[in-house]
């Protein structure tokens, strides 16, 4: 009997040994999640500071700072020049009052009807046509359009004919674009002010800034 008792007293000590390293793993891990917590603040809070100061001490800043303060700024300019190149690529420009992308050469933001800067416009305007389909700013020399894939007009249609076709020979017949766009047309918005055709999602004109 003696045996037995030894061996319930060692297991019961055993299995409360296992009770309390359970209970002390919890507590470790909800600490840990704790400090974890509490580094993310204190890493925001460092983040927050060292903007402050940026902003602060541009054009005074210590020594000690002046390798990081000029990674900083050579950073923020790549990344400028990188969001330019996106803007470029999609032909539009970003709206300084409201931050929505507008087309290249509108002349006010068809989301909140702010006028666009006109350097900006006529800058970004200089190497890009307009597509006769879906209205989207494309690169001079571009056969299709890189937003709706349609041939751009110049080339759907001739320029000059050379000479008549005789009267034997039936003259090849060219799909008029405005046969195609007529369901497109039918979803632009119309200015009631200066006729200029708008994208469906267009609240504002781009050319005369006329709510529509």
């Amino acid at each position: 009997m003696a045996f037995f008792d030894d061996l319930g007293r060692k297991l019961t000590s055993v299995s409360q040994s296992a009770v309390q390293k359970t209970k002390d793993v919890a507590d470790i891990a909800k600490i840990n999640s704790e400090i974890s917590e509490l580094e993310r603040t204190v890493n925001n809070l460092y983040c927050q500071i060292g903007k402050l100061y940026v902003a602060k001490h541009a054009a005074d800043y210590e020594s000690d700072f002046a390798g990081m303060i000029a990674s900083v700024i050579e950073s923020e300019r790549k990344i400028a020049e990188c969001r330019q190149r996106i803007q470029d690529i999609k032909g539009v420009v970003r709206c300084e009052k409201c931050g929505a992308d507008i087309p290249v050469g509108a002349a006010f933001c068809s989301y909140c009807g702010a006028p666009t800067p006109k350097s900006t416009a006529s800058s970004n305007t200089q190497n890009l046509e307009k597509c006769a389909s879906c209205g989207a700013m494309i690169p001079q020399g571009t056969r299709f359009c890189t937003a709706c894939g349609k041939p751009m007009l110049r080339d759907a249609v001739p320029a000059a004919p050379a000479a008549l076709p005789d009267a034997q020979e039936a003259p090849e017949q060219v799909p008029s674009p405005s046969a195609e766009q007529a369901p497109e047309a039918a979803s632009e918005k119309i200015c009631p002010s200066c006729g200029t055709s708008n994208e469906p999602d267009c609240a504002f004109c781009t050319e005369c800034g006329h709510k529509l």
